[in-house]
C-alpha cells in the first residue's frame, strides 16, 4: 500500500487524534483525579477518618459517560492509587486495610459497571475516535471499501483547450462538470454494492507508492464566501452531485448517505460514508443512465446481460431506485 507522507509522528502526542474539546475533557478528567487523589493522601497523612473514596467515582463516571471504553482505564488506576495509599498509611492495621482493599475493588467495580451500560453508547462528540479511524483508512490505502479522490472541484476551472486535449472520456463528455460525475458515480457504486467510505481531500499515487492528503481546504476557494466551510461544502455536494447525478437518493439521503469532515494534522478531509443500498441506483449521465459496482478499487460499470444478472442477484430483480 503507499506510504503516507504528510504524517510525521509526534511522540506522545498524536494530535491528529484529539480536538480542542477533547484534550479540555482530558485536562478536566487528570485535574479531578489528582485533586481527589492528594485529598485522600493528605487526610490519611494526618489520620483523618473523613476520607471518601466514593469521590473516586466523579472522574470514572465523567470518563465513561464520553469515552465509554475509557472508563475502566481510569477506575483501575482511581482503584490502584486509592488501594496503595490507604495500605501505606493504615499496615499494621489488617481490618483497616481489608476495608480499604474493599473499597478499592468497589471503585473499579463501578468502571466495570459503566463500561457494561455504556460500552455500546455512541459519545455525543466522536471527532478524535473518527480522525483515528479516517487515519487507518489512508495508512490501507484504497480497497473495495475505501476510496480516495483529491477533490470534487478540479474540473470547474478547465479551459476550453484543456478539455479538448484531455484523453478522459468523462472530461471530454462532461466538461467542467466531469470532477462532480466522477464522484456521483464512485457514490452509486458504493451504494449498488456493500457500501464503504469515499474520502475527499486525499491522493494515491500508485506509481510512487505514495499517499497524500492536501485536505478541501483548497476546494474551499472556488465556493461562494458563504460556503467556504464544512457546511457549504456539504450543500454542495448535495446540490450540485446528488440531485443532478443521483436524483433517486435524494429521498432516503439520511439513511445511505452520511457527510462528515474530520481533520488529519490541521487538514479537513471530507468522509462520504455510504450504506449499501436496498434498491438500485443509476446515475443520470445526461442521455443515458449508467448502473455502477465497485470491483476491487475501482467503480465500473455495468450492462447488458451483465446487468440483469447482477440485479436480479443482488436487488431480486428490481430495475431502479426512483
Amino acid at each position: 500500500m503507499g506510504q503516507v507522507q504528510n504524517f510525521p509522528e509526534i511522540p506522545f502526542f498524536p494530535q491528529d487524534r484529539y480536538t480542542h474539546t477533547d484534550i479540555a475533557r482530558h485536562i478536566v478528567i487528570g485535574s479531578i483525579t489528582v485533586t481527589i487523589f492528594l485529598i485522600t493522601f493528605l487526610a490519611m497523612a494526618r489520620n483523618s477518618t473523613n476520607v471518601f473514596p466514593q469521590l473516586f467515582y466523579f472522574p470514572i463516571l465523567y470518563t465513561s459517560y464520553f469515552y465509554p471504553r475509557r472508563g475502566l482505564a481510569v477506575a483501575g488506576s482511581c482503584a490502584l492509587a486509592y488501594g496503595v495509599v490507604g495500605t501505606y498509611f493504615l499496615l499494621p492495621d489488617l481490618h483497616a486495610v481489608q476495608f480499604v482493599i474493599g473499597q478499592a475493588i468497589l471503585i473499579l467495580g463501578v468502571g466495570i459497571a459503566a463500561l457494561f451500560l455504556l460500552k455500546d453508547r455512541v459519545a455525543p462528540f466522536t471527532a478524535a475516535d473518527e480522525a483515528a479511524a479516517v487515519r487507518k483508512m489512508i495508512d490501507g490505502g484504497e480497497n473495495e471499501k475505501v476510496e480516495f479522490k483529491l477533490g470534487s472541484l478540479w474540473s470547474a476551472d478547465l479551459s476550453g483547450e484543456e478539455i479538448a486535449a484531455a484523453d478522459s472520456p468523462e472530461i471530454r463528455r462532461h466538461r467542467n462538470n466531469a470532477s462532480r460525475f466522477i464522484i456521483a458515480r464512485t457514490i452509486a457504486g458504493f451504494l449498488n454494492t456493500s457500501g464503504g467510505d469515499l474520502l475527499i481531500g486525499v491522493k494515491e499515487d500508485r506509481v510512487k507508492n505514495t499517499i497524500h492528503v492536501p485536505g478541501i481546504e483548497e476546494e474551499y476557494r472556488k465556493l461562494h464566501a458563504k460556503d467556504r466551510n464544512p457546511d457549504g461544502f456539504r450543500r454542495m455536494l448535495v446540490d450540485t452531485i446528488m440531485k443532478k447525478y443521483l436524483p433517486g437518493t435524494v429521498d432516503t439521503l439520511g439513511r445511505t448517505v452520511h457527510f462528515s469532515f474530520p481533520v488529519i494534522r490541521e487538514k479537513t478531509i471530507c468522509r462520504v460514508q455510504i450504506a449499501p443500498s436496498d434498491t438500485p441506483v443509476f446515475v443520470d449521465a445526461g442521455n443515458e443512465e449508467v448502473f455502477f459496482i465497485r470491483v476491487d478499487a475501482s467503480t465500473r460499470p455495468v450492462a447488458g446481460k451483465a446487468l440483469a444478472a447482477y440485479l436480479l442477484s443482488r436487488f431480486g430483480g428490481r430495475r431502479k431506485a426512483g
